[in-house]
């Protein structure tokens, strides 16, 4: 007897899953992964990423069913929980850092307890954009599109946040120098919104440039550190946290490189004509369907940002505590 479709396609499913060794338990059971689909079977818009085989949402034009997601496994379940959960830690880390500045810096000015918050909260913005993205991503084209360039948004948000406080702590003393970065960072960060809200730089085949315009804006803050350094010296910086900063950035610029950057040492090896299947997307691009649910090339560049914006907040809470018992400004 012939199958129907719905089982066809399930068999089907199954199989794939069986191949792919998506590395998951085979006694784990996931809700509603008979609803899953696998990248074949998903519409155009949808296809991102042909590395990843099987795991996917089907399109649901449902919020609900969009947000009912969060409780079952699939293979935007790690993007979602790697940022929601990160993105609330920093919000409730407002109010407890408050408290910490009360009892251990009771003089702490209004200035910097604004650029803690600042930095938090956009912090914030960015993870959380970025979980409601992965969340709703499978609601609909528009949607998914629309919530694709929030998310890119909420980057270049945490990117105005890191600027501003390094900055502040950098040119604690220097109010003229200290304006003249931030207005070139907003500026920096004005035109990167406007790229992205840009029609036509949407879709994969811009992704590349995007991407760009991110790690651009990234390494303009090389000159602020340049600045520093003329000023100061390297051994005065390092107070002011310039050695976490660079980390921070460093982990930012390699996430973006892991995703979206052509891999070059690895396909030296294979036979030329194989060098497009593996010029994107480490690792999956290397072993297609092994990373289906974890361990694919967006979760790395989603734990590398949550480890640099926590290198960020460590670099400017130390640039804080030497300021605050080091520094003198003058009065103008």
């Amino acid at each position: 007897m012939e199958k129907s479709p719905r089982q066809r396609k399930h068999a089907s499913l199954q199989s794939v899953e069986s191949s792919a060794q998506l590395g998951v338990p085979h006694r784990l059971h996931f809700q509603q992964y008979q609803d899953l689909l696998s990248y074949n079977e998903l519409p155009e818009w949808y296809q991102d990423n042909p590395f990843i085989h099987v795991g996917y949402r089907p399109v649901s034009n449902s919020t609900r069913k969009c947000f009912a997601s969060l409780l079952y496994l699939h293979n935007e379940s790690v993007n979602i929980y790697s940022h929601l959960i990160p993105a609330i830690a920093f919000l409730v880390s407002q109010w407890c850092l408050y408290q910490y500045l009360q009892v251990w810096y009771p003089s702490t000015s209004l200035d910097d307890q604004i650029i803690f918050a600042f930095f938090l909260l956009t912090a914030s913005i960015c993870l959380g954009l970025s979980a409601t993205y992965h969340t709703l991503a499978s609601h609909s084209h528009d949607t998914c599109n629309r919530w694709l360039q929030l998310d890119f948004i909420g980057i270049v948000i945490l990117t105005l946040g890191d600027f501003i406080s390094g900055i502040h702590m950098i040119f604690y003393c220097e109010p003229d120098l200290k304006l003249v970065y931030w207005g070139m960072i907003a500026t920096l960060s004005l035109i990167s919104v406007m790229i992205l809200l840009n029609p036509k730089f949407q879709g994969p085949t811009w992704r590349t440039f995007r991407v760009g315009a991110f790690i651009a804006t990234r390494l303009s803050g090389i000159a602020p550190l340049v600045h520093g350094v003329r000023i100061f010296g390297f051994g005065q910086m390092a107070q002011f946290g310039m050695p976490f900063y660079l980390i921070e950035g460093l982990l930012l610029i390699i996430g973006a490189a892991v995703y979206t950057v052509c891999l070059f040492v690895y396909p030296l090896f294979r036979k030329p004509a194989m060098l497009t299947h593996y010029k994107t997307r480490v690792p999956e691009s290397l072993n297609p369907g092994k990373f289906d649910i974890f361990g694919s090339s967006h979760q790395i560049f989603h734990v590398l940002v949550v480890l640099a914006t926590i290198t960020q907040f460590v670099g400017i809470l130390g640039a804080f505590d030497y300021n605050h018992h080091h520094r003198m400004c003058e009065l103008a």
